[in-house]
Protein backbone atom coordinates (compact mmCIF):
# COMPACT_ATOMS: atom_id res chain seq x y z
CA UNK A 1 0.00 0.00 0.00
CA UNK A 2 1.00 3.67 -1.03
CA UNK A 3 2.18 6.00 1.88
CA UNK A 4 0.89 9.47 2.07
CA UNK A 5 3.17 12.22 3.27
CA UNK A 6 2.64 15.72 4.33
CA UNK A 7 4.56 18.20 2.05
CA UNK A 8 6.73 18.92 5.00
CA UNK A 9 7.62 14.80 5.33
CA UNK A 10 8.24 15.05 1.65
CA UNK A 11 10.06 17.80 1.09
CA UNK A 12 12.54 16.36 4.13
CA UNK A 13 12.63 13.05 2.21
CA UNK A 14 13.68 14.11 -1.32
CA UNK A 15 15.76 17.16 0.47
CA UNK A 16 14.19 20.22 -1.15
CA UNK A 17 11.83 22.98 -0.24
CA UNK A 18 8.28 22.79 0.85
CA UNK A 19 7.41 25.41 -1.12
CA UNK A 20 9.26 23.68 -4.05
CA UNK A 21 7.03 20.86 -3.73
CA UNK A 22 3.66 23.00 -4.06
CA UNK A 23 4.74 24.69 -6.74
CA UNK A 24 5.23 21.28 -8.81
CA UNK A 25 1.92 20.67 -7.28
CA UNK A 26 0.49 24.32 -8.91
CA UNK A 27 1.96 23.12 -12.29
CA UNK A 28 0.55 19.93 -11.89
CA UNK A 29 3.99 17.98 -11.99
CA UNK A 30 3.22 16.39 -8.68
CA UNK A 31 -0.58 15.05 -7.77
CA UNK A 32 -1.54 15.79 -4.06
CA UNK A 33 -4.49 14.46 -2.52
CA UNK A 34 -5.36 16.76 0.36
CA UNK A 35 -2.09 18.58 0.69
CA UNK A 36 -0.65 14.80 0.90
CA UNK A 37 1.05 13.00 -1.29
CA UNK A 38 2.02 9.40 -2.48
CA UNK A 39 5.59 8.17 -1.81
CA UNK A 40 5.03 6.28 -5.86
CA UNK A 41 4.16 9.89 -6.92
CA UNK A 42 6.85 11.66 -5.11
CA UNK A 43 9.67 8.38 -6.81
CA UNK A 44 8.43 9.49 -10.45
CA UNK A 45 9.43 13.13 -9.39
CA UNK A 46 12.45 12.76 -7.50
CA UNK A 47 13.66 8.80 -8.45
CA UNK A 48 16.68 9.64 -6.52
CA UNK A 49 14.52 9.87 -3.35
CA UNK A 50 15.45 8.01 -0.01
CA UNK A 51 12.55 7.36 2.06
CA UNK A 52 14.41 6.78 4.97
CA UNK A 53 16.04 10.30 4.98
CA UNK A 54 12.87 11.49 6.72
CA UNK A 55 13.96 9.75 9.95
CA UNK A 56 10.47 8.54 10.13
CA UNK A 57 11.71 4.74 10.10
CA UNK A 58 14.13 5.78 12.88
CA UNK A 59 11.51 7.55 14.88
CA UNK A 60 8.83 4.45 14.76
CA UNK A 61 11.60 2.16 16.12
CA UNK A 62 12.52 4.33 18.45
CA UNK A 63 8.79 4.83 19.75
CA UNK A 64 8.45 1.07 19.34
CA UNK A 65 11.89 0.12 21.31
CA UNK A 66 10.38 2.59 24.11
CA UNK A 67 7.68 0.74 24.50
CA UNK A 68 8.50 -2.53 24.82
CA UNK A 69 10.65 -1.48 27.24
CA UNK A 70 8.38 0.24 29.32
CA UNK A 71 5.74 -2.74 29.34
CA UNK A 72 6.75 -5.80 31.72
CA UNK A 73 6.27 -9.13 30.49
CA UNK A 74 3.13 -9.67 32.28
CA UNK A 75 1.41 -6.89 31.06
CA UNK A 76 1.16 -4.86 33.68
CA UNK A 77 2.15 -1.32 33.79
CA UNK A 78 5.88 -0.39 35.08
CA UNK A 79 5.61 0.72 38.45
CA UNK A 80 8.73 3.18 38.03
CA UNK A 81 7.03 4.80 34.73
CA UNK A 82 3.62 5.32 36.47
CA UNK A 83 5.76 6.92 39.77
CA UNK A 84 7.77 9.13 37.20
CA UNK A 85 4.47 9.96 35.34
CA UNK A 86 2.70 10.50 38.79
CA UNK A 87 5.26 12.86 40.07
CA UNK A 88 5.21 14.77 36.83
CA UNK A 89 1.55 14.93 37.01
CA UNK A 90 2.14 16.55 40.38
CA UNK A 91 4.82 19.40 39.48
CA UNK A 92 2.09 20.67 36.85
CA UNK A 93 -0.37 20.73 38.94
CA UNK A 94 1.46 23.19 41.06
CA UNK A 95 2.68 24.89 38.29
CA UNK A 96 -1.01 25.26 37.33
CA UNK A 97 -2.05 26.24 40.94
CA UNK A 98 0.43 28.64 40.88
CA UNK A 99 -0.51 30.20 37.62
CA UNK A 100 -3.80 30.20 39.29
CA UNK A 101 -3.02 32.19 42.33
CA UNK A 102 -1.13 34.78 40.25
CA UNK A 103 -4.52 35.39 38.17
CA UNK A 104 -6.41 35.49 41.03
CA UNK A 105 -4.24 38.52 42.53
CA UNK A 106 -3.99 40.49 39.31
CA UNK A 107 -8.14 39.85 38.86
CA UNK A 108 -8.48 41.63 42.40
CA UNK A 109 -5.76 44.58 42.06
CA UNK A 110 -7.57 45.00 38.53
CA UNK A 111 -10.90 45.62 40.52
CA UNK A 112 -9.34 47.58 43.05
CA UNK A 113 -7.82 49.87 40.91
CA UNK A 114 -10.89 50.20 38.87
CA UNK A 115 -12.95 50.79 41.82
CA UNK A 116 -10.44 53.05 43.06
CA UNK A 117 -10.64 55.12 39.21
CA UNK A 118 -14.26 54.99 39.89
CA UNK A 119 -13.93 57.17 42.83
CA UNK A 120 -12.12 59.93 41.19
CA UNK A 121 -14.36 60.10 38.02
CA UNK A 122 -16.91 62.42 37.59
CA UNK A 123 -20.63 60.79 37.07
CA UNK A 124 -20.95 60.04 33.74
CA UNK A 125 -17.43 58.12 33.93
CA UNK A 126 -18.26 56.57 37.03
CA UNK A 127 -21.20 54.86 35.92
CA UNK A 128 -19.10 53.79 32.58
CA UNK A 129 -16.24 52.35 35.16
CA UNK A 130 -19.12 50.60 37.27
CA UNK A 131 -20.66 49.14 34.59
CA UNK A 132 -17.22 48.20 33.71
CA UNK A 133 -16.78 46.53 37.15
CA UNK A 134 -20.11 45.05 36.96
CA UNK A 135 -19.30 42.90 33.95
CA UNK A 136 -15.77 42.03 35.37
CA UNK A 137 -16.85 40.83 38.90
CA UNK A 138 -19.76 38.74 36.74
CA UNK A 139 -17.02 37.38 34.46
CA UNK A 140 -14.85 36.11 37.07
CA UNK A 141 -17.96 34.26 38.97
CA UNK A 142 -18.69 32.29 35.83
CA UNK A 143 -15.03 31.32 35.41
CA UNK A 144 -14.87 30.31 39.10
CA UNK A 145 -17.94 28.47 38.38
CA UNK A 146 -16.17 25.94 35.76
Amino acid sequence: MDRLLSLSQAARMVGVPRRLLQQHIQEGLIEAFEGHIRVSELRKAYPEADSDRSGMVEKVQRLREAALYKANRDGKPDVDHLSSELQRARVEIARLQDDLDGYRQLAAETEERLLDMQERCDTRQAMMIGTLVGWFMNQLKLREQR
